[in-house]
């Protein structure tokens, strides 16, 4: 057990206890994102990523309904967030590219910074309705109550142990679909969702307040979050060289340069699985 961890009584009350610390940091977290302090939509993007994956993870500890009517409630939510965190990283992209003579990445920039200042609006309306303080409760409901299965009820670490593992599977399932066919846009993006959620369902119970277990589950958390931020560099950088084309600029070569970064960052995704691969079968 980490220093300052609780123990739990089984593999249940690990998760809720991991859920309500995410719970504290969705409250933490969300008037610096509302107020578009610095990194304020980014931390609070997270916290609802780290819910959702939490809950998709463990699912089977609690009843069906109730898990599916909160996830969905906070990917609604997260998808409002999305639309401005992902402006604010194609805004810091752009800002590598693209140099400072240049008319058209200038324009670019601006016509970013605009959409990203009007999406960051919407989230600070839609951050105090009556919808957020409904799901705000719910989540408390949920925490204040949990609606176990008999499942919640596993030993701590062999039920955690065998959710991980389930998670691990599936991406490595995922990763086997990407790898053959690295064009498939859409095979690689439920690849980096597969990794991030293993990620998160590890670190929620290897982390205060639960930190059920050491370093061989660190190391899967640590290889599903190479995947991720190696495919979400991928992407971004992808979608820069999109948009630019897009803009009409007489010198191709910031779009160039952004697909070749690309290239060089999707060959390094065979590598990361592997060392997935062995963490996974070391942990298991």
């Amino acid at each position: 057990m980490s220093e300052g961890a609780v123990r739990p009584l089984d593999a249940g009350e690990a998760v809720v206890e991991s859920l309500r610390a995410v719970a504290d940091q969705l409250d933490a977290t969300l008037g610096p994102a509302l107020l578009d302090r610095p990194d304020g939509v980014h931390a609070h993007r997270k916290a609802v990523r780290r819910l959702r994956s939490t809950l998709a993870a463990y699912r089977p500890f609690f009843d069906d309904d109730t898990v599916r009517r909160l996830h969905h409630a906070y990917r609604e939510w997260g998808r409002e967030l999305g639309e401005a965190r992902d402006l604010e990283v194609r805004i810091a992209v752009a800002e590598r590219f693209v140099d400072s003579d240049d008319p058209a990445g200038a324009q670019l920039l601006d016509e970013l910074r605009a959409a990203y200042d009007a999406a960051h609006r919407g989230v600070a309306r839609r951050g105090v309705t009556k919808a957020a303080q409904e799901r705000r409760h719910e989540l408390a409901v949920f925490l204040e109550a949990p609606p176990r299965t008999p499942k919640a009820g596993r030993r701590t670490k062999r039920g955690l142990r065998r959710r991980i593992a389930k998670e691990g599977d599936r991406v490595l399932a995922r990763a086997e679909v990407a790898t053959a066919s690295p064009d498939d846009e859409e095979a690689v993006h439920e690849l980096r969702k597969a990794a991030r959620r293993l990620r998160y369902a590890v670190e929620s119970v290897t982390r205060p307040p639960v930190g059920v277990f050491g370093a061989k589950a660190e190391a899967v958390a640590s290889g599903a979050e190479r995947i991720h931020d190696i495919l979400g560099d991928v992407r971004d950088t992808l979608a820069f060289a999109r948009t630019y084309d897009g803009a009409g600029a007489d010198d191709a070569t910031p779009a160039v340069r952004a697909r070749a970064e690309a290239a060089e960052k999707l060959d390094e995704v065979s590598a990361a699985v592997d060392d997935l691969r062995q963490a996974l079968a070391q942990f298991r």
